[in-house]
């Protein structure tokens, strides 16, 4: 039998999991997720006034699905049951494999690709799930705006009209393919985050001046491969943060140590979802302030008591009182 305490505690902490935290959207407030997918990019925007982005979703393997077992679960525990925009930045299974799950089983208003479609059994049956559940499409276009919030905006910044490939793109090679990808930037009250995708050195350079100019976050093109690798693209951009999102002991090498070292140099946090886990910016509009969290933070930590007894013991409880903030954030 359960003791009182204990079963008033369970109930407290169930009610508290399941309480969606979206019921507070309080206009002001916006936050921006890089999910540990392994070797593979997804990320969520929340908007101030409640909208919802979620940019790629990570690969789908034989075995496991980062769709259904990564992304599906961290939209339940946000409480997000609707995705307003669903982008997938190119085709490529790393991107939009996991796209597939959550096309299927969640509501979507509008799905955003490149235009580009490939013979790959992954492609077919992405387009079989937006066909089938009748999700609006658009394609990408630099210059135009896929999210605006009030006053943050999602403004487009490659691929360009008119580029190296076209809906037929069954038979382009990676470098192609990589740099029709979707890149877009976030401006959001004083801060910007850029998401460039797996774009490479050639379209780096395409992006033009809102690709150029400084921001706060930059999930770092093709998960830190040298083919991405612009010296002076990163020092024009002068990240605050950089986001690496890639898997542990991935057989590509990535990220090179010649990348992470131009961050560094440029004095940006380093910041990669196989180490950190899943990393989330939180900011507000009515303020300049920014907050940067890692999952690894928030993992709680075996106790010594020989060794670190009560100091350890505190980090532990501050780490669980975090992610109860984390529930309102």
């Amino acid at each position: 039998m359960i003791p009182r305490g204990a079963g008033t505690l369970i109930l407290v902490l169930v009610c508290w999991w399941m309480w969606s935290p979206r019921v507070g959207v309080d206009g002001d407030r916006w936050r921006v997720t890089f999910l540990d997918v392994g070797q593979g990019d997804s990320a969520v925007i929340e908007s101030p006034d409640g909208q919802t982005v979620l940019i790629d979703g990570g690969a789908r393997y034989e075995r496991f699905d980062m769709g259904r077992g990564v992304v599906a679960p961290f939209l339940w525990n946000r409480g997000i049951d609707h995705l307003d925009h669903v982008v997938g930045t190119h085709q490529q299974l790393d991107h939009v494999g996991g796209l597939i799950w959550i096309l299927r089983h969640m509501s979507v208003g509008r799905y955003w690709g490149n235009g580009v479609e490939r013979s790959e059994r992954f492609s077919v049956d992405l387009s079989a799930a937006l066909d089938g559940r009748q999700v609006p499409q658009s394609i990408a276009v630099r210059g135009g705006d896929l999210l605006q919030a009030g006053p943050c905006r999602l403004r487009i910044l490659s691929p360009w009209e008119g580029g190296p490939i076209g809906r037929e793109g069954g038979h382009a090679d990676g470098t192609t393919l990589n740099n029709q990808s979707i890149v877009s930037r976030l401006e959001c009250g004083a801060h910007t985050v850029l998401f460039a995708a797996d774009i490479e050195t050639d379209g780096l350079r395409r992006l033009g001046e809102d690709g150029r100019r400084p921001v706060t976050v930059v999930k770092v093109p093709h998960h830190g491969a040298k083919s991405s690798f612009d010296r002076g693209w990163i020092g024009e951009i002068r990240p605050q943060y950089a986001v690496f999102s890639v898997g542990r002991g991935n057989s590509y090498g990535h990220p090179v140590p010649a990348v992470l070292h131009a961050y560094e140099e440029e004095r940006a946090a380093v910041l990669r979802t196989d180490r950190d886990g899943a990393v989330w910016v939180t900011g507000r509009l009515s303020t300049s302030d920014v907050t940067v969290t890692r999952m690894r933070d928030l993992l709680l930590q075996s106790v010594d008591p020989s060794q670190c007894l009560w100091r350890c013991e505190r980090e532990n409880w501050r780490r669980v009182w975090t992610q109860f903030l984390d529930r309102f954030a």
